[in-house]
């Protein structure tokens, strides 16, 4: 992965072809896991579905939906009312952003030859300062499924799983995508100073 700044505020983000492809597959299993707890279809008009209101009852019970999506009020009936008015509007915006960020991917790995994983052709995708809060949610969804997912909820717990065959890879993963994430930020930061 490099991360390159690009006038008018943009970043080029560089992946390898296998990179891209683990990229693109997590966010296509974030939009599965939002259309299961979807109760209507995706407005095409980004604006209406963001402030679609629906939603359920109960906070969900799949840990990684209720990582994404949990309660805003302490008390259950607050909570409960809150959700019941909100939520399908939260899961809209958070598919659109998702699809919008696949989308990307699709189209930095068009540009490249089919063989990009045999020639080392990296998947060049722009970042604009339009598409960077999108990109920003759809990171960050990724790693609260991801940790919701292996149990990763304080500091304390990375290390472990780390240690644990079984979520070893899963926190890997987890760590990369933090780390776009940081760069992203830190370049757009550092970017906004200059």
């Amino acid at each position: 992965m490099r991360l390159l700044p690009l006038p008018g505020g943009a970043l080029r983000l560089s992946l390898d072809a296998d990179e891209a492809g683990l990229l693109d597959q997590l966010v296509g299993q974030l939009i599965e896991l939002l259309q299961s707890h979807s109760g209507t279809a995706l407005d095409p008009d980004p604006l209406f579905a963001s402030l679609e209101v629906g939603g359920s009852d109960e906070q969900p019970a799949d840990p990684a939906l209720a990582r994404l999506f949990p309660s805003a009020y302490a008390e259950e009936d607050d909570a409960s009312q809150f959700r019941r008015v909100t939520e399908q509007g939260l899961i809209n915006r958070k598919l659109q952003d998702a699809m919008d960020v696949t989308t990307a991917i699709g189209l930095g790995a068009s540009a490249t030859t089919s063989d990009a994983a045999d020639t080392g052709t990296p998947v060049e995708l722009e970042i604009t300062p339009e598409t960077l809060p999108t990109w920003v949610r759809t990171l960050t969804s990724l790693r609260l499924a991801i940790a919701a997912r292996v149990g990763l909820e304080r500091e304390d717990d990375h290390a472990e799983l780390l240690q644990n065959a079984d979520t070893r890879g899963t926190v890997l993963v987890y760590d990369w995508l933090a780390a776009i994430l940081d760069s992203v930020l830190r370049m757009t930061e550092h970017g906004n100073e200059a």
